[in-house]
């Protein structure tokens, strides 16, 4: 290995030089923050199965038939890295803050983000395979379904 920082002056150079370009960047407004305008969460998912469930505080129960639904529904989701969401359902377009939905962890179906309009919440699961549409007023869940377990 070559050793680069042979003496004090040569090491003192570099490092001056380095923050010069960091200060650069920073006062002199260069660019975007990268931290800004990455993505923590940024997929699209596709359901061609469909199920009804009534639901209460504790679980879902009384599952009705799983229906093949056609065309497909398209659910895509961006997590940005500032915590700003965009959601689209089939094409049509919803925006939150991080502070209008929820991260959390389901033990049956893994992490997942709660979306909430109105009375009505919307569960996208990160891998993809299930989203639940909960219905508050009627108490009815409906899921939906990548593929047939």
């Amino acid at each position: 290995m070559i050793n680069v920082f042979k003496s004090f002056s040569k090491t003192a150079l570099f490092k001056a030089s380095f923050f010069a370009v960091l200060f650069c960047l920073a006062a002199c407004d260069l660019g975007p923050d990268p931290a800004a305008d990455g993505a923590r969460f940024n997929k699209r998912f596709h359901y061609y199965y469909t199920q009804d469930c009534d639901f209460n505080a504790f679980e879902a129960y009384n599952c009705g038939p799983i229906h093949s639904i056609s065309p497909s529904m398209t659910v895509s989701l961006r997590i940005d890295s500032d915590g700003l969401a965009t959601l689209s359902l089939d094409g049509d377009y919803y925006y939150y803050l991080a502070s209008e939905y929820t991260e959390g962890y389901d033990p049956e179906y893994g992490r997942y983000y709660n979306f909430y309009q109105d009375d009505d919440e919307l569960t996208v699961y990160q891998d993809g395979y299930t989203l639940a549409y909960w219905d508050n007023n009627h108490s009815i869940v409906t899921y939906y379904y990548y593929d047939l377990y």
